[in-house]
């Protein structure tokens, strides 16, 4: 989760008095759109995640879920906070042959060196679910906007002592000069081998998706040999079936073809070639503030050997 939309370049954050930047005027009715006194989504995999992962008693769970809920919708009011959707854990619900599934087997492989990196994070749920599955964390990473929500993250799964993972804050939109010698450059670029980013590209302008592309493609590993899995991003966002920016958002929408026209600018940036591949999420689509042609959707973005 990071900055919103076109105010990116102004040096603006989302943060808990931004709502107006998705033209919210009225704060209160924004909360009442944005914000459930009831956990809407099945999500049985996180609850098995507290419970078995950080060790919280079955009857502390949903007051735990809804106590650091609460904590995080105070630094920045972002509708998956509000509405829960975080603990749905989508990426881990496709079994054999999703993308996760795939990332899982490298990261498990014997011998395996590959990487993994959770892009604006929140709290780095999925690292923990990937630590549940198997994966060594000593080989996992992760990073948001808010270093409170990685402070969040630490109290909600209670494993500030035992996870290996590096966790980081820092700002994907930094002007060049700054970003250059910030953390995030310096512990991610050419490190990285798999990707992950969800609820994540809807955040943005098209002008700053790019931005954010070119400084994805730093992170991933170089030279890594034509015999090697490609350098992979995936992950799950909202997209529309009308591709374009939501004026009133300041944010740009996909279809698989404009998110394959957006790689194909980062590639020409990059000299590098990107294929883009997106699908509708199998889940019924509920009214929400994107409009009614959007819809979650799953992509992934492969490198093309040169």
């Amino acid at each position: 989760m990071e900055k919103w939309g076109a105010n990116a370049a102004n040096g603006d954050k989302w943060g808990k008095e931004t709502e107006k930047q998705l033209g919210a005027t009225d704060l209160e009715a924004w909360r009442k759109a944005m914000y459930v006194d009831a956990i809407p989504w099945e999500y049985a995999r996180f609850r098995q995640l507290l419970e078995g992962y950080s060790k919280i008693p079955p009857n502390e769970v949903e007051a735990e879920i809804f106590k650091i809920r609460d904590r995080a919708w105070e630094v920045a009011k972002y509708p998956c906070i509000g509405s829960f959707t975080y603990v749905r854990l989508l990426e881990f619900d496709g079994g054999d042959g999703s993308e996760m599934q795939k990332a899982i087997e490298r990261l498990k492989a014997p011998g395996s060196q590959d990487t993994f990196l959770e892009l604006g994070g929140f709290m780095c749920q999925t690292i923990r679910q990937l630590v549940v599955e198997g994966v060594d964390s000593a080989r996992l990473y992760g990073t948001d906007l808010h270093a409170e929500f990685i402070e969040l993250g630490y109290e909600q799964f209670r494993d500030r002592e035992t996870l290996k993972a590096t966790l980081l804050a820092g700002d994907m939109l930094l002007p060049d000069d700054e970003y250059g010698a910030s953390e995030l450059a310096r512990t991610f670029d050419g490190k990285m081998s798999i990707i992950h980013a969800a609820n994540f590209f809807h955040l943005f302008s098209w002008e700053s998706q790019v931005v954010i592309g070119e400084r994805i493609v730093r992170f991933f590993r170089r030279g890594s040999g034509a015999d090697s899995p490609p350098a992979v991003l995936f992950g799950v966002h909202m997209g529309s079936l009308k591709p374009g920016e939501i004026e009133a958002f300041r944010v740009y929408l996909h279809d698989e073809t404009t998110f394959q026209s957006l790689w194909d600018e980062v590639g020409k940036k990059t000299n590098t070639r990107w294929k883009v591949s997106m699908q509708v999420a199998p889940t019924t689509p509920k009214p929400n503030a994107f409009g009614e042609h959007s819809r979650m959707m799953h992509y992934v973005v492969s490198q093309v050997a040169s």
